[in-house]
């Protein structure tokens, strides 16, 4: 065998094992990701503000971003608990709620969601085995297990306006599950700050 065939051989089997490796590393984390999500001892990730940026306005956030973020915090621990029972209170009463492929619903229209069997939140938010029927997958993700999996949350806050605010939440860990989520909004109405679209 001449050298130059030795060393092609060589490239390749390490190629194969780096490539295994790699599988192998892959299906580990995903494993103990699984494994992890079945803990009954699973607490909400801390969440805290990171930077703010203001989109052609200037004013002052300085109570509006605590407000917004002790929201956002409450929603955390709600999708955690599997318990949406305030949702429809946590948004406002005549803009109702934007959901992702849903359209904007009504306060009346998320309660009545909620008192289905396996109603949307149940199987989009909550429920991974709802999920894995309703996507006929196996390779889902709900949204409480994405916020499970952050390792802790950094939310950036846009201001759009005085009444307008969009977060852009950043994970400590897992980074690139945060594309899984929706970036939420927020409106002020009357001086109260309310949850416009999902995560």
């Amino acid at each position: 065998m001449t050298p130059f065939c030795s060393h092609s051989i060589r490239k390749i089997a390490r190629g194969f094992l780096f490539f295994g490796l790699l599988l192998s590393f892959s299906c580990h984390t995903t494993s103990e990701q699984e494994l992890f999500l079945t803990r009954g001892d699973l607490k909400a990730p801390e969440i805290r503000a990171g930077k703010i940026f203001l989109a052609s306005h200037t004013g002052d956030h300085s109570k509006d971003t605590p407000e917004i973020l002790l929201l956002m915090k409450s929603l955390i621990d709600d999708t955690i608990s599997k318990d949406f029972s305030k949702l429809p209170e946590r948004v406002a009463p005549k803009d109702g709620l934007l959901l992702d492929l849903k359209g904007t619903w009504t306060r009346e229209q998320i309660t009545k969601e909620l008192l289905k069997k396996e109603n949307y939140f149940q199987t989009y938010f909550f429920d991974r085995e709802l999920l894995k029927k309703q996507k006929n997958s196996e390779n889902v993700r709900t949204v409480r297990d994405l916020f499970l999996l952050s390792g802790g949350i950094e939310a950036e806050f846009y201001y759009e306006s005085l009444t307008e605010c969009e977060l852009k939440l950043r994970f400590k860990d897992n980074i690139e599950l945060e594309k899984e989520l929706l970036n939420p909004y927020f409106k002020k109405v009357q001086g109260k700050w309310y949850l416009h679209r999902m995560f």
